[in-house]
């Protein structure tokens, strides 16, 4: 399932459920089919995303794994957090009451690793 993220700022973008997932739980958010990430949560959203990259063991390498297709790169969760950091901070960045709202086609709460922001 996708995920659609629009910025009052900074555009669309698209991510897969599953890796939108912990990025939102660590925020502290549900991950229902609609929400919103107000311009006052976005410093603490930023930190909260940063925090749980920190609490993630190294990415592996493709010499590490035994995949059928080592030349296929490898992405790392920060790498697939950057899109979502950066349009947080571009929005916190511009106007104020800029905000984040995402939908999807159905709550995507599936269990995961993720922590719940405190």
């Amino acid at each position: 399932m996708l995920v659609t993220f629009t910025s009052s700022e900074s555009g669309t973008m698209l991510m897969f459920a599953e890796v939108a997932r912990p990025f939102l739980k660590a925020m502290g958010k549900d991950c229902g089919a609609k929400g919103v990430i107000t311009q006052a949560e976005m410093p603490a959203a930023i930190a909260a995303i940063e925090r749980y990259l920190k609490t993630l063991p190294a990415p592996k390498t493709n010499a590490d794994t035994e995949e059928e297709n080592p030349d296929r790169p490898r992405i790392s969760p920060a790498q697939r957090a950057w899109p979502l950091l950066d349009m947080l901070m571009r929005t916190l960045k511009s106007k104020k009451e800029s905000h984040i709202v995402w939908e999807a086609s159905a709550d995507f709460s599936g269990e995961d690793d993720a922590p719940r922001a405190a």
